[in-house]
């Protein structure tokens, strides 16, 4: 676009200082464009006050990244005042708020601020390719009718036994490896071989190194859909070159690899008849969600009214699977490696945590909690909801307005883009004082309450968002973190190397996902 611009001047002023022409264009291209990016166009809002872009596009993209470091030096002191501001974020300007009476609005009021649906306003970006209209980008109807298919099979409860193959597959890397342990690329191979086994029946075989053309693929298609640059500057999607043009390939081989999967498990549906109450208890995920959907086809879907809701297509059974694939898996890994992180900078709350699941599973090499020896065990959430309260995976929440919206002294207006910023809100002082302390004792309840240093401000904490569009995978992603916590303190003691850059500051991707970057930790086993 932007030498078309100059072609044009040059055309039209033939005969001038060429280099002159060129040089005068250019600087007002610049210029233009650095008015777009740098300063947000009038909004008839009350006011709003605006973070300049190049603030926070330089903690976004400066050598070495940390969310923490934007949070602290560049959003929270601009949300200090009022709880809201104008920022540049996703290729466009939008309103930020940490306040947690404006997140309540926006988590509870749907038909308000409504989910933006990417796969309608930019469909070229990777993301929308990737994934299209599913559960998490719907809104209204369509939305219900997802729910209605993928909901019952969310509401069913793991068995323990579940992970144990896989987590022992864990136990035996982490052993063998021992010192500098990479614990992200380990987080990340058992979540993808879990999230494979439960979601689609299938092993992928990462925990064995079963390195080929399919793992490189996810590992590919699921790095893609958030790699900074494309976040920030969407447009490039259109054109994609080099490395990303790679991308948009193994997404197309991916799309098939999902289609065949559920096209082999339709049939061995068809062919089996309906799932018997056993069989659904360990069935996987996309088998159940095949199910329903079959039954739909035959019956329909309704609302809570009666009112019969859209058919779920063929293509977004598909785009539901990958979402719940590619955003659990990846979702779980970071969460996982941060609670590593935390534990190896807080010693005695790991060595808490240990002395808990030995006095409920016992200390022989091979314990593994039994059920209900895992549900005994559910205070061991507090260190993790701590943990995702310092370190959100999901950076913040984003809604669009469907009408002008007061918050405050300010009116939003109707099309506005207003977003959640999860780590301003969850490390806001207001909230929780001492932001930087890792204490678990916040998130005490039942008999443990009075440990709480003082009440969780509702809807302050939402690192799977709140209301009806709360991530439906909440529960069991809890759950998979509980079970590996126990798994790991029973059997290891970790901590950072003494040159590890996290024992001063945390290293970590900065918008999309939040992960750690270059984790590295010294695990010694308890058992020999």
């Amino acid at each position: 676009m932007l030498l078309e611009v100059l072609a044009c001047v040059a055309g039209v002023l033939e005969g001038v200082d060429t280099t002159r022409v060129l040089v005068l264009a250019l600087a007002g291209a610049v210029g233009w464009l650095s008015l777009k990016l740098f300063v947000p166009p009038a909004a008839n809002d009350g006011g709003v006050p605006h973070i300049p872009a190049y603030k926070t596009l330089y903690w976004t993209f400066k050598p070495d990244p940390s969310r923490l470091d934007l949070c602290n030096r560049v959003d929270l002191p601009a949300l200090r005042q009022g709880g809201l501001v104008r920022s540049w974020l996703w290729g466009r300007w939008m309103y930020k708020t940490n306040n947690a009476d404006y997140a309540r609005q926006l988590f509870l009021k749907t038909s308000v601020y409504q989910k933006i649906e990417m796969h309608n306003l930019i469909p070229h970006v990777f993301r929308a390719v990737a994934a299209g209209g599913n559960l998490m980008t719907e809104n209204g109807d369509h939305f219900k009718a997802h729910r209605a298919i993928v909901g019952p099979s969310f509401r069913r409860s793991w068995p323990a036994q579940t992970f144990r193959g896989h987590l022992g597959k864990l136990e035996g890397i982490v052993r063998a490896h021992g010192s500098g342990v990479d614990v992200l690329h380990v987080c990340r191979r058992a979540t993808l071989d879990i999230l494979g086994h439960i979601i689609m029946g299938i092993d992928f075989g990462a925990l064995d190194y079963k390195d080929g053309e399919l793992l490189e693929i996810c590992w590919d298609v699921v790095d893609a859909g958030i790699e900074p640059l494309y976040l920030v500057f969407p447009f490039l999607d259109k054109y994609p070159v080099g490395r990303r043009a790679q991308s948009f390939a193994n997404l197309k081989k991916f799309h098939r690899f999902i289609d065949d999967t559920i096209a082999t498990k339709r049939k061995e549906l068809s062919m089996r008849g309906r799932l018997a109450n056993e069989e659904r208890n360990n069935a996987d995920l996309l088998s159940l969600m095949i199910e329903a959907h079959e039954h739909t086809k035959l019956h329909g879907a309704y609302d809570e009214s009666g009112k019969l809701l859209p058919s779920m297509t063929s293509e977004e059974l598909r785009n539901n699977t990958i979402i719940f694939f590619v955003a659990g898996h990846d979702a779980t890994a970071y969460g996982l490696s941060h609670l590593i992180m935390e534990l190896a900078l807080n010693p005695h709350i790991q060595q808490h945590a240990r002395k808990r699941v030995i006095s409920v599973i016992g200390d022989a090499p091979d314990a593994f909690p039994t059920d209900e020896q895992l549900a005994s065990l559910a205070d061991l959430d507090m260190i993790v909801k701590e943990s995702l309260r310092k370190n959100s995976v999901v950076s913040d929440v984003r809604r669009v307005l469907t009408e002008p919206v007061n918050l405050g002294p300010y009116t939003l207006p109707k099309g506005a883009w207003v977003m959640v910023d999860l780590w301003a809100m969850q490390n806001n002082p207001e909230y929780y004082p001492d932001p930087d302390k890792f204490v678990p004792e916040r998130f005490a309840d039942g008999p443990a309450a009075p440990l709480a240093p003082h009440p969780i401000v509702p809807f302050s904490w939402a690192p799977f968002s709140e209301g009806s569009r709360k991530c439906i995978g909440h529960k069991f992603a809890l759950l998979t973190q509980r079970i590996m916590l126990a798994m790991l303190v029973h059997r290891f003691t970790w901590s950072l190397p003494p040159a590890s850059p996290f024992l001063t500051r945390p290293r970590t991707s900065t918008s999309g996902l939040i992960s750690p970057i270059g984790l590295k930790v010294d695990f010694v086993p308890r058992h020999h």
